[in-house]
């Protein structure tokens, strides 16, 4: 019988620290999505919130009072606008939440589409002294893998650059300079299509049901919702032409065929990238295709006097100058 009321009291410890870690976790999402919003310059009623937090509004209306009893938060009519205090812990998850997004695109080989959801654990989760390790690791980054401004421990923060690409004209050059990550959905959809922060467009077409835009010499379509995720900035034509032919890559190489590295793609990041140029993928790197498999993948690639086997979707992702070619310069 002991046993059974240790047990019972255990477990209404689990349930009472995971009631108040939920808790938590919904104020400072609601506190994040105010802050989203009145960046946006938009203003949040109860029922906006609800949709966005995917609670019932009973729910919302629990969470606003906590709030405003905590003087995060106050009621402007039918609206909740954030305290000074709200939108300093507003901006203390939001960095926490940019940090971990970095970090898990440059230290980790998580596919891109995971890295906002194990963001979103781990913001609730960190500890200060944690917080001030991921900095020192990081050189104190400015903006996050979607190209949002990382706030500073002062609570300073930048504007998002650039405008969306939905408000350009057919014709114009452009270059990404952030991909929202919300819905997951959209943001495959852009990743799917190769896309990424630095990449060079041109806008070919703006219709309601597709967008067209040219990228290594192809057309890619995208939908309204997908384009309306990417914010651009106008460039002139000669930085488009650098990369209006898609670059070769070491898997484009044929067997006794040299070339010289110039850079890493950008999509690849993380361990990956990491890893390619610890085995000797750096700029100016003379490769010589020289052994496959009888399938064709992998290939062995000599690389300073040894030789390094490569599946042809690693190779991809080396971009090389081939004899009278002209080199990319590649985009981060």
């Amino acid at each position: 019988m002991p046993w059974l009321s240790f047990f019972s009291h255990i477990r209404q410890w689990f349930q009472s620290a995971c009631y108040f870690f939920r808790k938590r976790v919904l104020l400072e999402d609601a506190l994040k999505i105010l802050f989203e919003q009145e960046e946006a310059g938009s203003q949040v009623c109860p029922r906006d919130l609800a949709q966005t937090l995917n609670v019932p509004e009973r729910c919302v209306d629990r969470i606003v009072e906590a709030l405003v009893e905590r003087d995060l938060a106050r009621r402007s009519g039918d609206r909740i606008v954030l305290t000074e205090e709200g939108r300093r812990e507003a901006l203390r998850v939001v960095r926490l939440h940019r940090l971990w997004e970095k970090y898990l695109a440059e230290r980790t080989s998580l596919d891109p589409s995971e890295w906002h959801a194990r963001a979103h654990v781990l913001e609730h989760t960190t500890r200060q002294d944690v917080v001030e390790g991921l900095v020192a690791q990081l050189g104190d980054p400015r903006f996050d893998p979607h190209g949002d401004p990382i706030p500073t421990d002062s609570g300073e923060t930048q504007g998002r650059l650039g405008k969306p690409l939905t408000s350009m004209s057919p014709g114009e050059f452009v270059e990404v300079t952030h991909m929202e990550d919300e819905p997951a959905s959209a943001y495959r959809e852009l990743i799917d299509r190769g896309l990424h922060l630095g990449a060079r467009l041109q806008v070919e077409t703006l219709a309601p049901t597709e967008i067209q835009v040219r990228h290594h010499g192809e057309t890619v379509v995208l939908s309204p919702q997908a384009a309306a995720n990417l914010n651009v900035k106008a460039i002139p034509r000669y930085e488009f032409a650098q990369w209006e032919k898609k670059p070769s890559t070491l898997a484009d190489l044929r067997l006794g065929e040299e070339a010289v590295v110039v850079g890493i793609a950008p999509l690849c990041r993380g361990l990956v990238r990491r890893r390619l140029l610890d085995l000797g993928f750096v700029p100016g790197t003379k490769v010589r295709a020289e052994l496959s498999s009888l399938g064709g993948d992998p290939t062995a690639f000599r690389v300073r006097s040894t030789l390094i086997a490569l599946r042809k979707s690693q190779a991809a992702s080396i971009l090389v100058k081939r004899e009278n070619e002209t080199s990319p310069t590649p985009s981060t």
